[in-house]
C-alpha cells in the first residue's frame, strides 16, 4: 500500500523546502496526484527514495543574489 503524504510533509520528510518537492515533481522524479480536497500529494517513500539520490546544496554554476552584488561592486571600483 502507498502512503500519500502533502507537500508540506514531503519537505519535512525530506528535509528540504517545498520548492525541492514542486521541482522534483515538475523534473518527473516525483509522481503527484490530487486528493478528495483538491490537495496535491506525493508518494512518502518516493520522496525518501529521490532524497537520498540528491546532493544538498545548490548546483553548481548557481549566481546567488549576494554574489552579484559583489561582483557589481568590484565593477564599480574597477572603473572608478
Amino acid at each position: 500500500m502507498t502512503e500519500w503524504v502533502s507537500i508540506r510533509e514531503a519537505a519535512i520528510l525530506a528535509g528540504r523546502a517545498p520548492q525541492n518537492i514542486y521541482a522534483w515533481i515538475n523534473k518527473g522524479k516525483l509522481t503527484s496526484r490530487r486528493n478528495a480536497q483538491g490537495q496535491l500529494e506525493v508518494n512518502g517513500i518516493d520522496v525518501l527514495r529521490v532524497e537520498s539520490t540528491v546532493k544538498p546544496g545548490r548546483p553548481r554554476g548557481t549566481v546567488t543574489r549576494r554574489g552579484m552584488v559583489v561582483d557589481k561592486t568590484r565593477e564599480r571600483r574597477e572603473s572608478s
